[in-house]
């Protein structure tokens, strides 16, 4: 009986440890795409609704601010860089969760993910 009871605690506590891994990969990866659609903002005419040049301007569609796997927001917003960041929804037990902060430029993509917060 012990060992059974000890064999849930741990596929339990297992579940919950991937749960949580899970959900920071889909933040990574929903982060990486909206990094995406900002490079594609920043490279379209000003004239195609774009920001010829510039981040300024941009600004996360309705539909992708929230979803599934967190919610996500823009910050640091300049004519050369862009700051998005992915707060997840899965939380462990003491109620925190991941957030993932994903830096652009016209060329490059930077994403780091914090610790539980």
């Amino acid at each position: 009986m012990i060992i059974v009871g000890l064999s849930i605690v741990l596929v339990v506590k297992l579940f919950d440890v991937t749960s949580l891994e899970a959900n920071s990969d889909a933040l990574y990866l929903d982060t990486l795409n909206l990094a995406a659609k900002a490079q594609h903002y920043y490279q379209l005419p000003r004239m195609l609704s774009g920001g010829g040049g510039s981040f300024v301007g941009f600004t996360l569609p309705t539909e992708l601010a929230e979803n599934r796997n967190g919610t996500y927001s823009v910050s640091n917003i300049t004519a050369s860089t862009i700051t998005i960041l992915g707060v997840g929804i899965e939380q462990d037990p003491e109620g925190r969760v991941y957030h993932v902060t994903t830096t652009v430029t016209p060329t490059t993509v930077q994403s780091t993910t914090s610790a539980l917060e």
